[in-house]
């Protein structure tokens, strides 16, 4: 979704940020390597000046952008709010890059969310989960805590469903650009699979094991349905916080 969003006429956007997060998604680093809005010259100087806040290096990039009449758009790390493992053991629970954010610029928010079964069964396929998931640290109940505490704020800002993406591309995308205030093109759906400034993702061709990606020769498509094992599900459907995140969501509860 964030492919297509950023491939987008006149957007630059920033992926996986959070003000805690500098050593793994740098802001200033992908400005400048991406989208050329700082040289290292600048950067340079940035360094000289020592403790630079947060909010003072998107205020540079969004004046950069603002200058060339681009439409600056920030993909929240939202991982280390709700989930946090295995890069913070306790979440806040509340959207900390907002909240560094929200005095000092005006704002305009949306959530993507998906069905709480295959964001589990995705998210236990990942290597990084592999240490807190075995040690016991991390569990479903805690990723169901900080799910519906996620699915609480994309009430409050306004959500995009990822399934109703793949069913409806161009939809969707209209929602999105609608909502952001941006202007829609069309020509996303060609555009998106050449688009490479992006974190986090996985090439089709690979296909890595345990992974099922939602599109294929460079089609968004619906992926196969994945089993939910009878004990699994079981877990799921006597979780308070899966019945009222689906409720909130509008996801269907898994059937008995």
């Amino acid at each position: 979704m964030c492919k297509c969003l950023g491939c987008m006429e006149g957007v630059v956007l920033l992926s996986e940020l959070h003000p805690h997060g500098w050593k793994f998604f740098n802001p200033i680093n992908q400005a400048m390597e991406w989208f050329g809005l700082l040289t290292q010259a600048e950067i340079a100087e940035l360094q000289k000046q020592g403790s630079i806040t947060y909010s003072q290096v998107i205020e540079l990039i969004g004046q950069r952008c603002m200058a060339r009449g681009h439409i600056l758009v920030l993909r929240d790390w939202a991982h280390l709010d709700f989930t946090g493992l295995p890069f913070v053991t306790a979440p806040p629970y509340r959207p900390l890059l907002y909240s560094e954010l929200a005095q000092s610029f005006d704002i305009i928010r949306i959530s993507t969310t998906r069905d709480p079964v295959t964001q589990w069964q995705s998210l236990v396929k990942l290597e990084v989960m592999r240490n807190p998931l075995q040690s016991g640290v991390f569990n479903l109940d805690k990723f169901l805590v900080g799910y519906r505490k996620y699915a609480e704020l994309c009430v409050e800002t306004g959500f995009i469903r990822y399934e109703d993406f793949l069913h409806n591309p161009d939809l969707a995308m209209r929602k999105f650009c609608d909502h952001l205030q941006i202007k829609f093109d069309s020509e996303f759906i060609s555009k998106w699979p050449d688009y490479k400034t992006i974190t986090g993702d996985v090439p089709s061709q690979s296909k890595p094991s345990g992974i099922t990606m939602p599109y294929d020769s460079n089609k968004i498509l619906l992926p196969p349905k994945r089993t939910v094992e009878a004990s699994l599900k079981k877990r799921f459907l006597a979780n308070a916080d899966y019945h009222r995140a689906c409720q909130l969501l509008g996801y269907d509860l898994l059937e008995k």
